[in-house]
């Protein structure tokens, strides 16, 4: 099941932008540790521990969750060209969401009208042949964007994609990122070709299918 992530794990910690001490998120950690064999009906996170316990307030966390956003959408190559403060708009426009390994999130011919940039983790792309057979297209990591394809072509999956580990997500909705490419229209240009080799990579993996 999907999960918000402020949890201090993977590339760029949320522990590195929150403005607490150390110790306090070390705290934190633990408590929320402890929690996870006490029979707790919540896992807490650890934002959400630091506020609850007086550390620091509401504001200065969904701050401290902004700055980590800008720092992960800057790893993608569609957005390297953005300025900080362009940045700090975009982000506006993504949700973390959080997936465990051996997850299938994206099914191919299913209607998701959504774009995922890998915040840490790993995934495979696969199509299936008419036997049913996995056709594998690639394997993604940190930084890359996830689910352009359907971008043009309706929000409709054109593959399945598939958590190769714990992997963690910031996604943005088409119809919102479609308002900012054309107010951004460098971005636009790089997007595209982000697809255009996503593309070329599928149509080369299905060739070499069917020549052997």
């Amino acid at each position: 099941m999907a999960a918000d992530d402020l949890n201090d794990t993977g590339e760029h910690k949320i522990g590195e932008y929150l403005a607490v001490s150390k110790g306090a998120v070390n705290n934190a950690v633990e408590k929320q540790f402890h929690s996870s064999f006490t029979g707790a009906t919540e896992n807490k996170r650890i934002g959400e521990l630091l506020v609850e316990e007086g550390v620091m307030t509401q504001e200065e966390l969904d701050n401290s969750i902004r700055k980590q956003r800008v720092a992960r959408l800057t790893a993608c190559p569609v957005f390297a060209t953005l300025s900080p403060t362009e940045l700090a708009a975009l982000s506006k426009l993504f949700t973390e969401v959080g997936y465990p390994a051996n997850e299938t999130f994206i099914i191919q011919g299913e209607e998701d009208p959504s774009l995922y940039i890998i915040a840490y983790g790993l995934v495979e792309v696969f199509r299936l042949d008419n036997a049913g057979n996995e056709i594998p297209i690639a394997k993604v990591g940190a930084g890359e964007p996830i689910g352009e394809m359907g971008y043009f072509a309706g929000g409709v999956r054109t593959a399945y994609v598939r958590t190769l580990e714990t992997t963690q997500f910031l996604r943005g909705q088409y119809k919102d990122l479609t308002a900012y490419f054309e107010n951004v229209p460098r971005v636009a240009l790089a997007f595209a070709t982000v697809v255009e080799l996503r593309k070329k990579e599928m149509e080369q993996s299905l060739s070499e299918d069917n020549d052997g």
